[in-house]
């Protein structure tokens, strides 16, 4: 009989798949895990000062708390420049949407200021107490404007070493650096409320009882709509994985 040649196949060895890219949130919960945070970026344990520390970072970062920019600076510094770049346009595309609400105030508070009331029976601004208001939204947006400016010129060319050493270097400069982020939506929040009571009290000074009871529909809407804001905010129970696992890592490191 005939031998019968038999192919075997060649064995293939089975390679490692590639690992998975951590994403952004992960590469900063690792390093917050490798390297703590100083205890200056922390948030003070004084509870009044904790709760305006953390309210400042919120406004000024979109975080409760300095963990991520802390995460982000350290990232850079190891080669990871993609988290702070997003960072950068995220706080300047912040800044120029302030710029631009606080714009279309501004002009609408200048004709206020500067025009008569077309039929005063209806409303009138120029009485003292609206004018008075309408003249504090005025001050309280070009302030808001000038350092909301000045805030987009500096961030834009900000640097990682740069912001730890001058911004954040000290407890002071950390506070003065949050403030100053701050400042615009505080400008441009009061403005507003200036702007709308300025209306109102312009209304409610003539005698058109139709108007009078209308006029606080203008304020009710947006007011329930921040009321239940904040209503979710201070029920919420879930806490931020960053926060957390940086006070996990401080704890261990404590002796």
């Amino acid at each position: 009989m005939a031998d019968v040649a038999v192919s075997i196949p060649p064995c293939h060895t089975v390679q490692d798949s590639p690992p998975v890219p951590l994403t952004k949130l992960q590469r900063q919960e690792e390093l917050l895990q490798r390297r703590s945070m100083p205890s200056h970026w922390r948030a003070p344990s004084n509870p009044v000062l904790k709760v305006c520390f953390q309210a400042l970072s919120l406004i000024a970062f979109g975080q409760v708390g300095l963990e991520p920019i802390w995460a982000t600076i350290k990232l850079e510094e190891e080669g990871d420049e993609s988290i702070w770049e997003e960072g950068i346009r995220i706080t300047c595309d912040r800044l120029n949407n302030m710029l631009l609400v606080a714009s279309l105030l501004l002009a609408t508070s200048a004709v206020f200021i500067t025009t008569t009331p077309p039929r005063l029976n209806i409303v009138n601004y120029t009485l003292r107490g609206p004018y008075i208001l309408m003249l504090g939204a005025f001050g309280l947006l070009i302030g808001g404007i000038i350092v909301a400016s000045v805030a987009v010129l500096t961030t834009a060319k900000a640097r990682p070493y740069w912001s730890e050493q001058v911004l954040y270097a000290t407890r002071t400069n950390v506070w003065c650096t949050l403030i100053v982020l701050s400042y615009p939506f505080f400008a441009i929040g009061l403005a507003a409320i200036f702007l709308a009571f300025g209306i109102l009290t312009a209304i409610w000074s003539v005698e058109d009882s139709g108007l009078q009871a209308a006029a606080p529909l203008l304020l009710f809407f947006p007011l329930l709509v921040a009321l239940l804001f904040v209503y979710v905010n201070a029920t919420a129970k879930a806490r931020s994985r960053l926060r957390k696992n940086s006070q996990e890592t401080a704890e261990r490191m404590l002796p």
